[in-house]
C-alpha cells in the first residue's frame, strides 16, 4: 500500500509547506491547483519527486477533478488515499455592484466553498475504500470564519460556510471512518497575506514593514504563523494517532480570537 494524501492549493503557501511535510513522511502527494508550473516546481522540491502527481485544474470543476483523480489513483494501483487537505482558496475584498462581474462575491464563493465541497466529495469514495480504519479530511477555514471584517463579506461568509460543511460531512461520513475537520489560521506568512498587508499599508499611506508590525502588535504572541506550523498541525490532524476529533474548527491564530 502506498499511503497517499491529496492537497489542493498546493502550489504555494500553506499547501506547499504541507506537501513538503507529507512527502518527508513518506506519502505520495497529489498536488492540485490551477497553475501547473507552480505545482511542477513543488513536485520537484519534494522527496522522491517521481512518487507524486500534479493535477492542474479548477477545484470547483467536478468533471475535471473526477477524471484527474481517477487517472492519478489508477496509474499507481498501490495508492491508498489516507486523507485530503482542501486548502485551495482566494481572498481579498468585494464590493456590491448591480453587475455581478463587478463584485467578487461569486468568484470567492466558487473557489472557497464550492471548491472545498467538490474536493471533499471527489476524495470521499477513495477514502471510503481505504483499508485504513480511519481516514481524514481537513479544510482550510480562517480566523475570519469567527468574526467579521468590513469590505470582506464574501471571504468571511465563505470561511464560515466551510465550517458548516465540515460539521455536516463529519456526521454524514462518520460511519465510513472519515474524520472531517477544519483549521482556522490567523495571519500566516504567505503570498496571500503579504498582498493583504500591502493593500492595508497602501490604504493607510504607510510602509509594508510598519503595517506588518502593526498587525503583529495586536496579537498576544506578537508574531504571525509560518506555513510550516500549519503544515505540522495538519499532519497531526491526519495522523493515525488522531482518532476522536471530528466536526471541529480548530484555531491556530496566535491568540487573535479566543473561544
Amino acid at each position: 500500500m502506498r499511503k497517499t494524501v491529496l492537497i489542493t492549493g498546493a502550489g504555494s503557501g500553506i499547501g506547499r509547506a504541507t506537501a513538503l511535510r507529507f512527502a518527508r513522511d513518506g506519502f505520495d502527494v497529489l498536488l492540485v491547483g490551477r497553475r501547473e508550473e507552480r505545482l511542477e516546481a513543488v513536485r520537484n522540491a519534494l522527496v522522491q519527486p517521481e512518487n507524486h502527481a500534479v493535477l492542474a485544474l479548477d477545484v470547483a470543476d467536478r468533471k475535471a477533478f473526477h477524471s484527474a483523480m481517477v487517472q492519478a489513483m489508477s496509474e499507481v494501483p498501490e495508492r491508498s488515499l489516507n486523507g485530503v487537505f482542501a486548502n485551495a482558496g482566494i481572498g481579498g475584498a468585494n464590493v456590491y455592484a448591480l453587475e455581478a462581474d463587478e463584485d467578487r462575491w461569486d468568484e470567492i464563493m466558487r473557489a472557497n466553498v464550492t471548491g472545498a465541497y467538490v474536493t471533499l466529495q471527489t476524495a470521499h469514495p477513495y477514502m471510503k475504500m481505504s483499508p485504513l480504519e480511519v481516514t481524514h479530511a481537513v479544510v482550510t477555514s480562517s480566523v475570519l470564519g469567527r468574526f467579521g471584517v468590513p469590505g470582506q463579506s464574501a471571504y468571511v461568509v465563505s470561511k464560515t460556510a466551510v465550517l458548516g460543511l465540515v460539521r455536516s460531512l463529519a456526521v454524514e461520513w462518520g460511519s465510513d471512518g472519515v474524520l472531517v475537520n477544519a483549521v482556522c489560521p490567523g495571519w500566516v506568512e504567505t503570498e496571500m497575506a503579504r498582498d493583504s498587508i500591502q493593500r492595508m499599508a497602501d490604504d493607510q499611506g504607510i510602509s509594508y514593514a510598519d503595517c506588518h508590525a502593526q498587525q503583529c502588535a495586536v496579537l498576544p504572541t506578537g508574531r504571525m504563523s509560518r506555513p510550516e506550523e500549519v503544515a505540522d498541525f495538519v499532519a497531526w490532524l491526519m495522523s493515525k494517532e488522531q482518532r476522536g476529533i471530528t466536526g471541529q474548527g480548530l484555531d491556530l491564530n496566535n491568540g487573535s480570537w479566543m473561544s
